[in-house]
């Protein structure tokens, strides 16, 4: 999971009942958040007067933060944090404690109120220095932020067009480029097969024998294994070229059973890749990439059991090896197609999170729902993963149904839900968290 940077430090007046205790308590809240999964990086001094204030606001500008936080060890002067946070431009976090003649309250709500006039993101929390629910939220609200840094500069490759008569999957170039700050870098299929064309037969034919080791069984042709991997290796070829952070693959179904593999081998190397040119859905998974230690499961949702509260997803043979459960993994040819290449399994067992991204300029909406995937055998040729929802499947139906979400659905092993919905509300995008509330 990402590990959020997170610039400390304390604020104080001299006058004020309690500033003494500033360096204890400062060491105390650097120390619960290094517990609780973030890396705090403390800064050398506490605030307490415009000079100081300008060193700490000069060293947090050379420390590449996510978000700044704010201890409020009495009541102190607002324009420090707000100059301190001029100089970072990061979101804040403000930490008051309890001590009624301290004025570490009056101090937070002061900072509070002019930080939601001006602006400016931020979070206020409240409570003693041990209180474990205020630290997990903070740091969740760092985690949040730390997403929204990385994603800012992001390139997205986009292979080939996206599938028509999918019509959700179009998406506001400009709007993602404003809101995400991710910039889509379109190439032709046509360019990508040109590039596949040139990899020599000796190297593509070792891509394939390893992989192939690897695997249970394999029916597929070994021309067909062959051309595949000169397709996966032309991708890997152009993400690196051009420095993609995530890429999709579109022009389905021309891609069909020549693209699974290449998408299921480039997301176990940790690069989020998706199909039919949802470039939305991708986004989604470069997102939850940032969160989990595995790699994104790309799907949509082919069977809701009421009975047993669950919801099986599966994509038709794209979905990366590692996710595979003890059985491990078939190479054989795609379904409907019955051509080419696709890897099946039925995924492995684990906590999860589904999530869904849709829409555009005015409309961004995320759905994130937990569960924990169970054991499934292949009941869906492709990558069949079974989870049972935390929330009445009949409910989550019929929440997602009214807002309008869509038919691709990420899954990524852990559950996220609570990081999610800190992330929209920091976007300002619309979000469904059943789990949540």
């Amino acid at each position: 999971m990402i590990k959020p940077k997170i610039g400390l430090y304390a604020v104080y007046e001299t006058p004020e009942e309690g500033w003494q205790n500033w360096q204890e308590q400062l060491a105390q809240v650097e120390s619960r958040l290094n517990e609780a999964g973030a890396q705090v990086i403390t800064a050398p001094e506490a605030v307490y007067d415009d000079a100081s204030c300008a060193r700490v606001g000069e060293w947090f500008r050379q420390q590449e933060i996510d978000v700044l936080h704010v201890l409020v060890a009495c009541w102190s002067f607002d324009h420090y944090s707000i100059r301190i946070q001029q100089a970072v431009q990061t979101p804040i976090i403000i930490r008051s404690i309890p001590g009624i003649r301290t004025g570490s309250i009056v101090g937070g709500q002061q900072l509070n109120c002019i930080l939601t006039d001006i602006e400016v993101e931020h979070q206020y929390f409240y409570g003693k220095l041990e209180n474990e629910t205020v630290i997990h939220q903070a740091v969740v609200y760092a985690t949040a932020c730390a997403m929204r840094k990385r994603l800012k500069g992001a390139r997205i490759g986009v292979v080939g067009r996206r599938t028509e008569g999918m019509t959700p999957t179009a998406v506001d170039e400009v709007e993602m480029l404003r809101l995400f700050g991710v910039q889509l870098v379109h190439f032709d299929f046509d360019e990508l097969l040109a590039m596949a064309n040139k990899v020599p037969d000796q190297v593509a034919e070792k891509v394939w024998q390893d992989i192939s080791a690897k695997a249970s069984e394999v029916t597929s042709n070994p021309r067909h294994g062959l051309a595949t991997m000169k397709n996966y290796l032309a991708t890997r070829q152009l993400i690196e070229e051009r420095h993609f952070q995530a890429v999709t693959i579109g022009s389905y179904p021309r891609c069909q059973g020549t693209m699974c593999l290449p998408i299921a081998l480039l997301n176990d190397e940790g690069l989020p890749a998706g199909c039919e040119g949802d470039i939305n859905s991708t986004l989604s998974m470069l997102l939850l990439s940032y969160l989990s230690n595995a790699p994104i499961h790309f799907g949509e949702m082919l069977e809701l059991n009421p009975a047993d509260n669950t919801i099986v997803t599966s994509h038709c043979g794209a979905g990366a090896p590692s996710l595979a459960d003890s059985v491990g993994f078939t190479l054989c040819p795609v379904r409907l197609a019955n051509d080419g290449v696709c890897i099946r399994y039925p995924a492995r067992t684990g906590p999860v999170t589904y999530v869904n991204l849709v829409g555009r300029k005015g409309n961004y909406r995320l759905c994130a729902f937990e569960g924990n995937a169970v054991t499934t055998g292949m009941v869906f040729e492709g990558n069949p993963l079974k989870f049972k929802l935390k929330t009445d499947i009949g409910t989550i139906f019929q929440q997602t149904a009214e807002k309008g979400f869509g038919h691709h659905w990420m899954t990524a092993y852990g559950h996220f839900g609570e990081v999610l919905q800190s992330f929209c509300k920091l976007m300002g995008i619309s979000g469904l968290f059943p789990d949540q509330g």
